[in-house]
Formats: structure tokens, C-alpha cells, sequence
């Protein structure tokens, strides 16, 4: 597939991945408007008639605005990070084992915006942790293939996206510069750094950090 038609595909990690990490890790789900239970279990991947059950409802039971629901998930961090200083004391590692040239930068152009870094894909590329962190997600979607999102200290998240090969598993703790996984020759990394749930310019992140 030729670049210029993965472009317009790549936009940020949609906003539903950041909620469902959230509703897992604090164990409940704030409802929406519009929200149904069917809908809900699939933004959180979870059965709708489980959710139900959890609690104490039927999938009949109408849903309100702000009503909190029960999430039950190994999500759940058995040691939340703590935060300790107001930026990050190293700066973080390039995502690639080796430096790859650029393709595509971030840019908030609201007529095409691209939320993230993307390398180029002339050969099969190491991908590394930019941090030390926590392996929330695993995933595939349609524009990144497999991806993986890591949660580190102060409320950042890294995305590391279009990787043919996954090397980690959900839950797993990371060093900087451990391996993730690796990409093919036809896609290069998709790079995306997020500062809860707003995504910022990776490239400041990698040079200053945040």
C-alpha cells in the first residue's frame, strides 16, 4: 500500500482507547449521552450483557448520564505510578533501535492533522521504549495495525504503532530502550505521545521531554 493512502488514516489514536484504559484502571464507567449498553461493551471491549451483570442490571434497564457503572478488569494497577517531579528527570529514548528518517511530523493543521511521528518503511526496524513504564494496551486497528500503549509517570502515554511483531504483553513493566516489537518494510513506526488524553508534538517530547 502506497503511503499517500495511509496518510489520511492516521490521525491520533482515537480518544475511546484512552477511556477504556481509564475505566479500567479506576473501575468504573461514567456514562455518556447517548451511551447504550451494547455500545459501551464495545468501546471497552467488554461483553454488553457482562457489563450488565457487573451491575446488577438487565441490557432492558434504560442507561442515564453519569450514571457510574462497575468495571471489573486486571487492568487495574497493583502500583499506581506516583508522580515526583512536574517534568521528567531523563529525556527520553528515539523509539527506534536505530535513527530512521522522517516521512511525516506532527502537526494540529486542522485540515489535516497527524497527531504523531512517521518513519519511513524501506526496511524491517526495531522498536524500542522511549521510557520506563506499564504496557496498558495491545491492540490492532484499521490505519496502525498492531500497537502498543504505554503508561509512564506524570500522566504521559507513548504509541507505538504499526508493528508487524509484538515482543510484550499487557500488564508487563518496560525499561527505556526494551524491546516492543519490530515493524515491516511496507509500514514504518507510527509515533504518538500523549499527556493524558491530549496528544503533544513527539519531537519536542523526544529532545526536551515534557
Amino acid at each position: 500500500m502506497k503511503l499517500f493512502f495511509f496518510f489520511p488514516l492516521i490521525v491520533s489514536i482515537p480518544l475511546l482507547v484512552f477511556s477504556r484504559i481509564e475505566a479500567m484502571q479506576s473501575g468504573h464507567y461514567s456514562v455518556q449521552p447517548g451511551d447504550t449498553w451494547y455500545g459501551i461493551g464495545k468501546k471497552l471491549q467488554i461483553p454488553h450483557e457482562t457489563l450488565a451483570t457487573w451491575n446488577q442490571k438487565q441490557i432492558s434497564d434504560p442507561l442515564r448520564p453519569g450514571d457510574l457503572l462497575k468495571i471489573q478488569s486486571s487492568l487495574t494497577p497493583a502500583e499506581p505510578i506516583k508522580p515526583k517531579e512536574p517534568t521528567l528527570k531523563n529525556r527520553p529514548a528515539f523509539p527506534l533501535l536505530q535513527k530512521e528518517k522522517l516521512v511525516r511530523t506532527f502537526t494540529e493543521d486542522s485540515t489535516e492533522p497527524h497527531k504523531g511521528l512517521l518513519f519511513s518503511a524501506e526496511k524491517e526496524l526495531v522498536v524500542v521504549s522511549s521510557l520506563p513504564g506499564k504496557v496498558v494496551s495491545i491492540d490492532y486497528m484499521d490505519g496502525y495495525s498492531n500497537y502498543v500503549i504505554l503508561e509512564h509517570e506524570e500522566g504521559i502515554y507513548t504509541v507505538y504503532g504499526n508493528l508487524e511483531k509484538v515482543t510484550v504483553l499487557e500488564g508487563q513493566r518496560v525499561s527505556e530502550k526494551d524491546r516492543l516489537g519490530n515493524t515491516s518494510k511496507k509500514r514504518g513506526l507510527y509515533f504518538q505521545v500523549n499527556k493524558g488524553k491530549s496528544p503533544v508534538n513527539p519531537l519536542t517530547f523526544l529532545e526536551k521531554g515534557l
